[in-house]
């Protein structure tokens, strides 16, 4: 993150495991009675070990998909239209960030910026899937907040 950029950044440490991700986006209220979801990555991915993996334009496919199912149950929630700008999301893959925390954080960044707060208990709800999306082995799992199930994501060959 450079200086002047403002990210939302969601993290939660449970049973041993880190969860992580950063995301910048802008939020502009909507008048065509419909929300939209506008990508903008332009990172470089990984570059080593240990170091923070921000987003590319062609690339990371997986958070990309959540990151759009994270906005779209968040639109659910709401009666007002919104365009959403995603400019950055930031995490370490494998190690602290997987899709369902990339779709997470977006959701709650997108909420800190209208300005709408989740019922604790949605919250408590919604956390303890997001926290069991850390499977063993690893698996890449797109989450479906509206059911609260996951697909495992497939790469393409």
């Amino acid at each position: 993150m450079t200086n002047n950029e403002t990210f939302y950044r969601w993290k939660k440490f449970k049973n041993g495991v880190g969860s992580v991700a950063m995301v910048t986006l802008d939020v502009t209220k909507n008048n065509s009675d419909q929300n939209k979801i506008v990508e903008h990555y332009s990172g470089r991915g990984f570059t080593s070990q240990g170091n923070i993996e921000d987003i590319p334009a062609n690339g990371y496919d997986s958070w990309k998909i959540s990151a759009r199912h994270g906005l779209e149950y968040a639109f659910s929630l709401i009666d007002t239209f919104w365009t959403v700008d995603l400019n950055k999301i930031e995490g370490r893959a494998f190690t602290d960030t997987n899709p369902t925390i990339v779709a997470y954080t977006v959701m709650r960044a997108f909420f800190d910026k209208i300005g709408f707060q989740l019922d604790p208990n949605q919250i408590e709800i919604l956390e303890k899937f997001v926290l069991s999306s850390w499977t063993n082995p690893y698996k890449e799992l797109i989450p479906n907040f509206f059911n609260l199930t996951f697909t495992e994501y497939k790469h393409d060959k």
